[in-house]
């Protein structure tokens, strides 16, 4: 999959005959740039400049939007705060939120601007993941928890507010301009898969086989030790080999899905069977027959382990065959400052990390891919960012939640998408499947490949 495939999948494309925007304001900067890219070529699917030039802007044939102190007659005003036009991280600084018919908005304007606040602030502020830049406290992973969210408060995180409110954009530029027509988006789920462990008995070697064998007979797990048993002689199916099945599942319905393999074994924190094994290499080999996409799952170390992270690339290219590009870290150990900048050196064109892994929600607010923005540097990369909406182990890690529960976030958050014609990805893992394990949730990821 290269930038073209992906950025037709998630609907990023512009086209030739889309409407074009003009916005003006008395400064530049890359930040506004970059935000201007975010809203009205990812979201709105339409050109835009940028111009300090008010001749320029004036004259131009193309719809206007002025982001100035100054407002204008007839044409979009908003009022622009100095976040834009700033540089570097403002370690204190904590945008105040305000609260409109249930809906959070952040640096609110006089009434001279149109929307009432400003929105390219709002949203630069959440999609270059500045508070991550900031200090916040981290869990014992090391991980950004929905708790250090601004969104935190009255479960904001649950709603993509960033869409919410460029979908308001779109309907004041609506009413401004009656000629106007914006090109149409679909409602799109995307699957994605961790696989932590390729099989749950199979290919483990002699000696880890054995050790399982003698723990479950100290445990008294007979009914684990019976299943281990048959699935070794070859009388039934590892419970962890969905590989096909899923693969086949996303052919019929059309959902587009994304495997991400762990590549390390004999931690802590990463089990899989041994790199090496031939049974890697075969599912990759069914996996590229099929056409289905998969990528790099970084194991747990490799956040601070720049040498581990490109001996895993190496090793699953290898094993592929592919020019493997994408990623997702495992237990979601994403730095905001390092991780983006090893994940670009090692060759990776989009990451799919941006989540919570103790709750569901948008981590950056928004259900639409976008480009890291290294903050120290103030540039745009070309690292694609792939938010997901919720992770299977929110429901059974993280809570005592059962399946019907699960079903009706996952549910909601899914209608949340399709009312602003976007994406919805999920996380499951290849031991959800396993019925003994996790009842019911192989059937609810079953029931999502409808929605």
């Amino acid at each position: 999959m290269n930038n073209k495939s992906l950025h037709t999948l998630f609907q990023l494309t512009v086209k030739s005959d889309a409407p074009e925007f003009i916005i003006y304001s008395s400064k530049l900067s890359e930040r506004l740039n970059y935000t201007c890219q975010f809203i009205f070529e990812s979201i709105l699917n339409c050109k835009c400049s940028i111009t300090d030039n008010k001749q320029l802007f004036k004259n131009s044939s193309a719809f206007k939007i002025s982001y100035s102190t100054h407002s204008e007659k007839e044409i979009i005003n908003i009022s622009p705060y100095d976040l834009l036009f700033k540089a570097g991280v403002d370690e204190s600084y904590k945008p105040k939120g305000t609260t409109k018919n249930g809906a959070l908005y952040f640096h609110m304007s006089d009434s001279s601007c149109d929307l009432g606040y400003d929105i390219f602030a709002s949203v630069f502020y959440f999609i270059s993941r500045y508070e991550e830049w900031q200090p916040f406290e981290a869990d014992k992973h090391g991980r950004f928890e929905l708790q250090q969210s601004i969104l935190f408060k009255d479960k904001q995180y649950l709603k993509p507010v960033v869409n919410s409110w460029i979908e308001e954009l779109k309907q004041a530029l609506l009413k401004f301009y009656p000629s106007l027509k914006f090109p149409q988006k679909k409602f799109q789920y995307i699957s994605t898969i961790d696989v932590d462990n390729l099989y749950a008995y199979k290919n483990k070697g002699a000696s880890r086989t054995l050790g399982a064998i003698a723990k479950d007979i100290l445990t008294f797990k007979f009914g684990n030790l019976s299943r281990r048993l048959k699935v070794l002689k070859g009388k039934i199916k590892d419970p962890f080999d969905v590989y096909d099945e899923l693969s086949d599942l996303s052919k019929k319905t059309t959902t587009p899905l994304f495997y991400f393999f762990l590549q390390r074994s004999g931690t802590e924190h990463d089990r899989t069977i041994a790199p090496s094994s031939s049974a890697f290499k075969e599912v990759f080999e069914k996996l590229n027959k099929n056409g289905v996409e998969f990528g790099l799952h970084p194991s747990y170390e490799t956040v601070n382990n720049d040498e581990l992270l490109k001996q895993e690339f190496d090793i699953i290219r290898n094993n592929s065959g592919s020019a493997i590009q994408i990623s997702r870290q495992h237990y979601l150990r994403f730095t905001i400052k390092t991780t983006p900048k090893q994940l670009i050196a090692n060759g990776v064109m989009a990451d799919f990390s941006i989540g919570f892994a103790a709750g569901a929600g948008y981590r950056a607010g928004t259900f639409t891919p976008f480009y890291y923005y290294d903050l120290e540097k103030e540039k745009v990369t070309e690292l694609l960012m792939v938010p997901f909406a919720v992770m299977d182990g929110v429901y059974f890690i993280y809570s005592n939640t059962g399946v019907e529960q699960a079903e009706r976030q996952m549910l909601e958050l899914a209608e949340e998408a399709k009312r602003l014609n976007g994406i919805f990805v999920t996380v499951f893992h290849e031991r959800t499947f396993d019925e003994a394990l996790y009842p019911g949730f192989g059937g609810l990821y079953r029931k999502l490949q409808a929605i």
